[in-house]
């Protein structure tokens, strides 16, 4: 991946030809202008000229992710990569867009001019809300966890190998458990939390209901006939689920 670091070298220009072979999808939009402006960052001596190209061609799907045009991708490179040497969007701005009318006109103003607000007001909204200026920059941002995964790797296949072929029994046993540290299981848990009644609560809940409304009817059914209402009171209610005994009490005043 090219870097956007900054370094004195010249560079050789760049064809049309060749601009179109690195940059198909945008080969109907080259132009001789364009070409131009390229080979003007291209060889920009402030850039790594060996690198400018290439990093467009390896950070080209974020203008294609955002339909950017190739001037655009090209500006929002040169930025980023100014902003990486400059540590202000300011003049990472200035340099980046030097040729643009609104820069060139300002060119030696003050910096606590109004005109110098005005670029930083520009130059801040263009860092903070320009889509492929901020994909570069979380890109390039990228954790060195993730840039060096292949490393990773290798160092404990390297453990591996030393665990076995070590000379010493000190070195193997030390190699083993630095490589057991790195490749434990992780040590994440899942906790599930059910709100509510489980299937088997509700479940044996509707029974017991059933079996109260079973035993109210039966109840009404006894009054009704003239039993009384103490041996009315004495019905027992089971459940369906083991016909275990539930309730064996008084139901008042079904």
């Amino acid at each position: 991946m090219g870097s956007l670091s900054l370094v004195r070298k010249p560079n050789s220009a760049f064809t049309k030809e060749q601009l179109m072979a690195k940059f198909p999808e945008k080969k109907g939009t080259i132009t001789d202008e364009l070409v131009e402006k390229l080979n003007i960052a291209n060889n920009d001596p402030s850039f790594n000229a060996d690198e400018f190209i290439s990093t467009m061609v390896d950070y080209k799907h974020i203008m294609l992710e955002n339909r950017g045009s190739l001037e655009d991708y090209m500006n929002a490179v040169k930025f980023c990569a100014y902003l990486e040497s400059e540590k202000s969007a300011t003049e990472a701005y200035r340099r980046a867009r030097a040729n643009d009318e609104f820069i060139y006109s300002k060119v030696g103003v003050s910096t606590d001019s109004d005109e110098y607000r005005s670029i930083a007001y520009v130059a801040s909204r263009y860092r903070n809300n320009n889509k492929m200026v901020r994909a570069i920059l979380t890109q390039t941002d990228m954790p060195l966890y993730l840039v060096f995964q292949k490393a990773r790797y290798q160092a404990v296949q390297t453990l591996a190998t030393e665990m076995v072929d070590a000379k010493f029994s000190k070195d193997r046993i030390s190699a083993a458990s630095k490589l057991l540290e790195h490749v434990k299981a992780p040590e994440n848990s899942t906790v599930e939390l059910n709100i509510g009644p489980s299937a088997d609560a509700k479940s044996m809940q509707d029974n017991l209901m059933e079996q109260l409304l079973i035993t109210a009817s039966n109840q009404k059914k006894l009054l009704d006939a003239g039993v009384n209402i103490r041996d009315v009171q004495r019905l027992n209610i089971k459940t369906e689920v083991d016909s275990e005994e539930i309730l064996d009490g008084e139901i008042n005043n079904v």
